[in-house]
């Protein structure tokens, strides 16, 4: 049988009598290190690919033990199985994977995971991108579909985009959405926050203002006696079912004449204990 070993405990630096938060450390420290998205070395794909398949087969407690028994037997250190001195390499394999005798093609490949950053007005109104995503085969052209709505640290899962694996199958690619920094607008869940600056007069006296949100201008009534750091909300202009924050920062105007100082000293005097 063609199936080569992998000892996943080298591969994630760790003791195989590591604890599993001690391996949880491990494979965040590798996969930051060698993520495509980040890392600069010639060979990051395979190595995340490679962390990725250590962490998945060590996180499971009932998988973990199942791949030390494995591994104690390849290396020597177990000459039985479950007390059996009979038992074959080979049962040994069907009774960990529930088969006799798998060949290579019976091991799933694994499903590769990417980042995706978006524009806030992509996450807004939806949209397709055109992906250049490389792999172990080389680099591949995909589209991507955005839903209207979408969030940051949603996935977007891409049915059998992923590696080809033996056999013929194929895993899944997914796609974590990141937002990009905007110039007017911060997002919070499904919440977009807008700050606007607003002059003394209309934030004491009350008015309309027309504010920009993601969706188009819209017309916004601040409120009388309004002050710095007053909220207001409007409905269903964030992402998905959420409101667009608008807080206001009251900004006074630089004065340029006599006429705009003397202003000024008028509401100084009407307003002594301000």
């Amino acid at each position: 049988m063609d199936v080569e070993f992998t000892d996943y405990y080298k591969v994630l630096g760790v003791d195989a009598s590591a604890s599993a938060a001690e391996i949880k450390r491990a494979y965040k420290k590798l996969a930051r290190k060698y993520h495509p998205d980040v890392s600069e070395e010639a060979d990051a794909l395979v190595k995340f690919q490679d962390v990725s398949d250590a962490y998945d087969n060590l996180k499971n407690d009932e998988k973990r033990a199942e791949y030390d028994q494995l591994r104690a037997y390849i290396n020597g250190e177990s000459q039985h199985f479950h007390g059996d001195p009979n038992l074959s390499f080979d049962d040994l394999l069907s009774s960990i994977f529930g088969r006799k005798r798998p060949s290579f093609n019976d091991f799933p490949v694994q499903d590769l995971h990417h980042s995706l950053e978006i524009t806030l007005e992509e996450a807004y109104h939806g949209g397709t991108r055109q992906l250049r995503i490389g792999g172990r085969q080389g680099e591949k052209t995909i589209n991507v579909n955005i839903p209207k709505g979408i969030t940051a640290g949603k996935q977007l899962r891409l049915t059998g985009q992923g590696e080809l694996g033996p056999g013929g199958k194929t895993s899944d690619m997914y796609l974590e959405i990141t937002l990009a920094p905007h110039s007017r607008f911060t997002s919070n869940g499904t919440d977009v926050n807008f700050p606007l600056q607003v002059s003394p007069w209309q934030a004491a006296l009350g008015t309309n203002i027309p504010v920009p949100t993601l969706g188009g201008e819209v017309s916004l009534k601040i409120p009388e006696n309004s002050q710095t750091g007053s909220k207001l909300r409007l409905k269903g202009r964030g992402l998905s079912n959420g409101d667009q924050i608008v807080t206001l920062n009251i900004v006074n105007p630089r004065i340029i004449s006599d006429e705009q100082k003397q202003a000024f000293e008028q509401l100084q005097t009407a307003f002594p204990n301000t």
